[in-house]
């Protein structure tokens, strides 16, 4: 293992190779480019439609208030599937011809470069998708129970295709909870917006998520790193991290916010052998990207695209005053903004960025991990 940073998350503009094409061409071995998600090209292609594209055996559609279920399958359901495979194939084929040329790396069973898929958790995708009624699938206990079992089945058969598509070295799933908190204190609203869902009790959150981490790593998933969107909490370690039942392989932080607390905590889990999944910039940071190099926005104090050296301080500084050494950073996978794991909304004005200023905020994260990586060494 080694410190390393990867491309999960939305870009800009509607066309998937073009996107891919940039990932693979600046994220190079053991950086990890992933399958790029395109707002741009509607709800479809937006992470929730990309994981409801996985559902097994139950169908859905788009309405005035968002997706819900339905009984067979329509032309919203058809074209989110259709998106979704397409986009494998075109990345399958762009890796292929990109090993061929001699551009990725090839090992000796044949498989290329490493990659990184963003799936939507089950207790998180239970708020967001509607009953045929209207409310909320988190509402009953049946469909609850249903719709995990299926998106698990879907995502297991998803990785599947992955595989052996686009054959990457190493496969690293970053399962996105955004809305797990809300669940868990029983803050999200009922369709009608006049009072909110009771909060889902921790055995079944925990059972339901935990069946799909256990589901992703058989399915051939070589890390899984649990994002829930917020602090990693003692609960969490206790219900995704204990010795026994389903084991995440690492957690998402927000180096932007953690406090001292939080960082001992991320010690801890990196003594213990977990995987950090470190989010380096806060979402004015990666929008400063597009007036990069702007006198007159300087002028004026506007927040900047932090410099390489300032990023790799925001990680290496608490670590080392935490007395941690410097070569337990290999337990890191630095992305950019925190926006990443946010709601639609959030995630889209990430993809509202230009195609430059998309690629600079992932070549200015990869150079902050490529510089932690030199000063590993020199240590």
């Amino acid at each position: 293992m080694s410190l390393r940073s990867a491309a999960v998350g939305v870009m800009p503009g509607t066309n998937l190779l073009r996107s891919a094409e940039l990932h693979a061409a600046e994220l190079p071995a053991p950086h990890l480019p992933g399958l790029p998600e395109l707002p741009g090209r509607g709800l479809h292609s937006q992470l929730m439609g990309r994981s409801l594209a996985q559902l097994s055996e139950l169908a859905t559609e788009l309405t005035s208030y968002g997706w819900r279920l339905t009984q067979r399958p329509g032309a919203d359901d058809q074209r989110a599937r259709g998106w979704l495979r397409s986009d494998v194939d075109t990345l399958a084929d762009l890796r292929g011809q990109r090993r061929e040329s001699g551009l990725d790396p090839v090992a000796e069973d044949g498989r290329g470069a490493p990659l990184a898929l963003e799936l939507l958790g089950p207790i998180s995708l239970m708020a967001g998708l509607a009953l045929p009624s209207g409310e909320k699938v988190l509402t009953d206990h049946g469909a609850r129970r249903d719709l995990a079992a299926s998106l698990a089945t879907g995502a297991a058969e998803h990785l599947s295709h992955v595989r052996r598509a686009c054959a990457p070295s190493s496969l690293t799933v970053v399962l996105t909870e955004p809305d797990y908190t809300r669940v868990r204190s029983g803050l999200i609203p009922t369709v009608s917006g006049y009072r909110t869902i009771r909060a889902l009790e921790r055995e079944e959150a925990r059972g339901y998520l935990g069946a799909m981490i256990e589901t992703l790593q058989h399915a051939g998933a070589d890390e899984v790193l649990l994002d829930l969107g917020g602090r990693v909490e003692a609960e969490h370690i206790q219900d995704f991290r204990a010795e026994r039942g389903p084991r995440a392989d690492g957690f998402g932080v927000d180096l932007t916010t953690m406090q001292a607390p939080g960082w001992e905590r991320t010690a801890e889990l990196v003594e213990s052998g977990a995987s950090m999944l470190a989010s380096m910039l806060t979402s004015a940071e990666t929008a400063a990207a597009a007036r990069l190099g702007s006198p007159e926005a300087a002028r004026r104090g506007e927040t900047q695209l932090p410099q390489v050296s300032e990023l790799a301080r925001r990680l290496r500084g608490p670590w080392e005053r935490l007395g941690m050494p410097l070569g337990a950073l290999e337990s890191f996978l630095l992305v950019g903004s925190a926006d990443r794991h946010g709601t639609e909304p959030a995630r889209s004005q990430s993809a509202a960025l230009t195609e430059p200023a998309a690629m600079r905020v992932i070549t200015r994260v990869r150079d902050a991990a490529e510089a932690l990586r030199e000063q590993m060494q020199q240590d």
